[in-house]
C-alpha cells in the first residue's frame, strides 16, 4: 500500500500503473453491486456494480450527460472493459442506460456512495498539524442545491448534501420533498453519521432548536449562522458587549480581483440566551474592497456555536466558519466543470443519480491529491486505465 494518496497521482500523472490507494476498503464495484436493481432479470445483460463503475469512469473523465457517458464507455478497450468486469460486446443504448438511473433507489445509492468516501476519508492520511490531547474536529457542512435543468410539472429537484470541508467529499445526500423545504431533510440527512468530533455547520435556515438536539444526540457539535429567522436570538446576539470584546482573530485575503478582511470575536454565551447547548456566540465582520470598482462593502456575521471555550482555539473556529462556503465551491464546480445546471435529465431519479455520480467523482479525485478537477477529467479521459486503478480495479 502506498504511503499516501499523492504517491498514487504523482504515479497517474507519469500514466505508471500502481497499486489500489485503499487496498483494505471493497472494490467500489462490488459496493455498488450491492444496490437493488430495478431491472427485470430476464433482461439483465450485465450487472448493476460493473455497469454503474464504468458510468462512473465517465464522469470522473468529464462526462456531463447520459449520452456522453454511453459515447464513452463504448470507446473503451475491450481489455478495460474485462478488467471493469464487464465481458464479451458491449453494446448500450442511451435509452437504456437514461431508464436505468431513472428507476433507482436514491436514497440507497446516496447511502452507499456516502459510506464508502466517509471510509475513504477516514483512511487518508490526516492533515498536517501539532499534536494536541483531543481527538481533531472535522467540519461537516450542511447546504442545499437545486438542479435547475430538472423542472418538469411536477417541480424542480433539490438536494441537501453533507460534504466534509476538508476533502469536500459529500458523505450524506438526501432529496428535498416536492412542497416541501430543506428543514425537513435535515433529520434523515444526518441519522446515519457519526457525528463524533465533527463541527456541523450551516445557514441561518437551519438553526433550529430540533437540528442543535439532534446534532448534540449524535454526538457532534454544531456551527450555525444566525439571521432573522430567529428574530429573539439574532437581537440577544447583537446585544451583547461586542465593543468591549477583544479581537480573537484576523485575516487578509487577496485574490480574485479584491481584497477582504474577515475579524472575529468570541463571547462566552450567557445562560438565558434562547438557543439549546449554545456555548459561544461570535461576531464577524467582513469589509470587502472590489479593486475593479473601488467599491467597499461591510457586513456583520453572527453565529453560535456548542463547542465550550478551550475545545477549538479561535483561528480553529474562523477556520470553521470559512470552510462552510466549501460545500458553495463543490456547487460550483459541478456547475462549471460538469454543466450541471445545463443537463436536461428530469426522468425519475436519474437527476440525483447523475448528481450522486459527479459527487462521487470529485470525492475521489479530491481524496487522491487533485486540487483542480478540470485537469483531474482532462487526465482520466486521456487514461481510463488510471481511473480503473481509483476505483479499485486494476489493471
Amino acid at each position: 500500500m502506498p504511503s499516501s494518496p499523492i504517491d498514487v497521482l504523482a504515479r497517474h500523472c507519469e500514466h505508471a500503473a500502481t497499486a489500489d490507494p485503499w487496498t483494505d476498503l471493497p472494490i467500489l464495484a462490488e459496493v455498488l453491486d450491492t444496490l437493488p436493481d430495478p431491472r427485470s432479470r430476464r433482461g439483465r445483460r450485465y450487472r448493476l456494480g460493473p455497469l454503474l463503475a464504468l458510468m462512473l469512469l465517465a464522469v470522473l473523465g468529464g462526462a456531463t450527460s447520459i449520452a456522453a457517458i454511453n459515447r464513452s464507455i463504448s470507446g473503451y478497450d475491450p481489455d478495460l472493459l474485462s478488467h471493469a468486469g464487464l465481458t464479451g460486446t458491449l453494446r448500450l443504448a442511451t435509452s437504456t442506460l437514461r431508464r436505468l438511473l431513472a428507476r433507482l433507489d436514491g436514497d440507497t445509492l446516496d447511502t452507499a456512495i456516502g459510506t464508502y468516501l466517509a471510509a475513504l476519508a477516514t483512511d487518508s492520511p490526516p492533515a498536517p498539524g501539532p499534536p494536541t490531547g483531543r481527538p481533531p474536529l472535522t467540519g461537516l457542512a450542511i447546504d442545499g442545491k437545486t438542479l435547475r435543468g430538472s423542472r418538469t410539472t411536477d417541480g424542480t429537484v433539490h438536494l441537501l448534501a453533507a460534504a466534509r470541508h476538508d476533502t469536500q467529499t459529500v458523505v450524506a445526500q438526501r432529496q428535498v420533498a416536492a412542497k416541501s423545504n430543506e428543514i425537513g431533510a435535515f433529520t434523515p440527512l444526518l441519522s446515519s453519521l457519526d457525528l463524533a468530533n465533527v463541527v456541523v455547520t450551516a445557514d441561518a435556515l437551519h438553526t433550529q432548536t430540533e437540528h442543535a438536539r439532534q446534532i448534540l444526540a449524535a454526538g457532534g457539535h454544531y456551527l450555525l449562522i444566525v439571521k432573522g429567522n430567529q428574530p429573539t436570538l439574532h437581537r440577544r446576539l447583537k446585544a451583547l458587549p461586542w465593543r468591549a470584546a477583544i479581537l480573537n482573530d484576523r485575516t487578509d485575503e487577496r485574490g480574485h480581483g479584491r481584497r477582504e478582511i474577515r475579524r472575529m470575536k468570541i463571547c462566552t454565551v450567557r445562560p438565558d440566551l434562547p438557543f439549546p447547548h449554545a456555548n459561544q456566540a461570535i461576531q464577524v465582520k467582513r469589509r470587502r474592497t472590489d479593486h475593479r470598482t473601488g467599491t467597499t462593502t461591510i457586513v456583520t456575521v453572527y453565529a453560535i456555536t456548542s463547542l465550550p471555550p478551550g475545545r477549538a482555539t479561535h483561528a480553529h473556529l474562523a477556520t470553521l466558519i470559512r470552510g462552510h462556503w466549501s460545500i458553495e465551491a463543490l456547487h460550483h464546480i459541478r456547475d462549471v466543470t460538469y454543466r450541471e445546471d445545463a443537463s436536461r435529465v428530469r426522468t425519475g431519479a436519474a437527476p440525483r443519480v447523475m448528481a450522486s455520480l459527479r459527487n462521487l467523482a470529485i470525492g475521489l479525485a479530491r481524496l487522491i491529491g487533485w486540487t483542480n478537477i478540470a485537469a483531474a477529467t482532462d487526465h482520466y479521459r486521456s487514461h481510463p486505465a488510471d481511473g480503473l486503478q481509483l476505483l479499485g480495479l486494476n489493471t
